[in-house]
C-alpha cells in the first residue's frame, strides 16, 4: 500500500477544512460559529497524522526531522486556505458590503467623527479588507501550524530520547 506523502496529507487536510467551511457557510450563511474550532481541529489532526506516521517509520528521528514533516504538511494547508480566503472575499461582494456597513454603523456611533470623515474611513477600510483578511489567514495558519509542529516535534523527539 502506497503511503501518503506530507504534501498529500496537507492537501487532504486543506480540502477537508474547505469542505467543512463551505458546508457551514451554506447552512448558516456566515462563519461566526464553531466552524473555526472544527477547522483548526482538522488542521491539527492533519499535521499530527503526518508527524505520527513519520514517527512510526523513523523511530530515531530528530526534532528537526519531525518539524520538517509538520512544515511540509502545514505549508500546503496554509496555501490552500489563503487562496480560498482570497477567492471567497474577491468574489463575495455581499460579504464585503456587509463588513463595510457594520463598520459604518460603528463609526456613526462615534460622535467625534463627521459624516465626510466616515466615508473617507470607509473608503480606506474597503481597500484593506481583501489584503487584511488574506494576511490574517496567512499569519493564523502559519502560526498555528508552527506551534503544533513545534510542540509535537518536541514530544516525539523526547519520546525517542527516552528509549
Amino acid at each position: 500500500m502506497k503511503r501518503f506523502s506530507a504534501t498529500q496529507k496537507g492537501f487532504v487536510t486543506g480540502l477537508l477544512i474547505l469542505l467543512v467551511s463551505a458546508v457551514t457557510f451554506w447552512l448558516k450563511g456566515n462563519f461566526e460559529n464553531t466552524v473555526v474550532l472544527i477547522a483548526y481541529f482538522i488542521y491539527a489532526a492533519g499535521i499530527a497524522w503526518q508527524m505520527l506516521s513519520f514517527h512510526q517509520e523513523n523511530k530515531e528521528a530528530t526534532f528537526r526531522q519531525y518539524f520538517q514533516q509538520g512544515f511540509k504538511t502545514f505549508i500546503i494547508v496554509t496555501l490552500i486556505m489563503v487562496c480560498a480566503t482570497w477567492l471567497f472575499l474577491k468574489f463575495n461582494n455581499g460579504m464585503i458590503e456587509s463588513m463595510v456597513n457594520n463598520q459604518r454603523d460603528m463609526l456613526k456611533q462615534d460622535k467625534n467623527i463627521a459624516a465626510a470623515e466616515i466615508e473617507s474611513h470607509l473608503a480606506t477600510y474597503r481597500k484593506f479588507i481583501l489584503p487584511g483578511y488574506t494576511m490574517a489567514a496567512v499569519l493564523s495558519y502559519l502560526g498555528i501550524g508552527t506551534l503544533i509542529s513545534f510542540l509535537l516535534g518536541i514530544l516525539l523527539s523526547m519520546k525517542q530520547q527516552k528509549r
